[in-house]
């Protein structure tokens, strides 16, 4: 192998390095608190006091998220600890500013949204489902990948 090739190999390794993201949060793992700004501009800071975190990163999961806050109220989300996060930094900007986000502010409650992927990036995530993290003072105690809203109304305890 040339000398120029094994430079190429060795710059294209520490790329890659040098991009890889962390193992996705699991139990036992703690979270550390982020800021993001919901569909409205406001900034929400994730507290201690936010025991599940609805998450999603793809259409399909947001889909069951929606159908399960649908007929909710703005205070809902607090009252039972949730926070909802989305990362839409797989949507393209313009789609997102001129049609999604509009969409967005029409719902009651809060969505933190995740517009470049980084703050969301360690956030487990199973295609085509909604992701449900469970925490305790910022620590991970369960995560469950759900199919259906009737799971995510199940765990916020919603009336059917």
């Amino acid at each position: 192998m040339s000398n120029s090739a094994i430079a190429a190999l060795a710059v294209a390794i520490s790329l890659t390095a040098t991009h890889a993201t962390a193992d996705p949060y699991a139990a036992g793992d703690r979270i550390a608190a982020f800021t993001l700004e919901d569909q409205h501009g406001k900034a929400h800071t994730l507290d201690g006091a936010v025991t599940l975190l609805l998450f999603n990163r793809d259409m399909d999961g947001g889909k069951l998220i929606k159908q399960a806050l649908e007929n909710t109220s703005t205070d809902l989300l607090p009252s039972r600890g949730a926070v909802y996060v989305s990362d839409i930094s797989g949507m393209p900007r313009l789609v997102a500013k001129l049609f999604a986000i509009p969409s967005m502010r029409k719902r009651p409650y809060a969505m933190l949204l995740d517009r470049d992927g980084t703050t969301t990036a360690q956030l487990p995530f199973a295609e085509g489902q909604a992701t449900l993290i469970f925490l305790r003072d910022f620590e991970v105690t369960r995560v469950r990948h759900v199919s259906t809203a009737a799971e995510i109304t199940h765990e916020l305890e919603l009336p059917k």
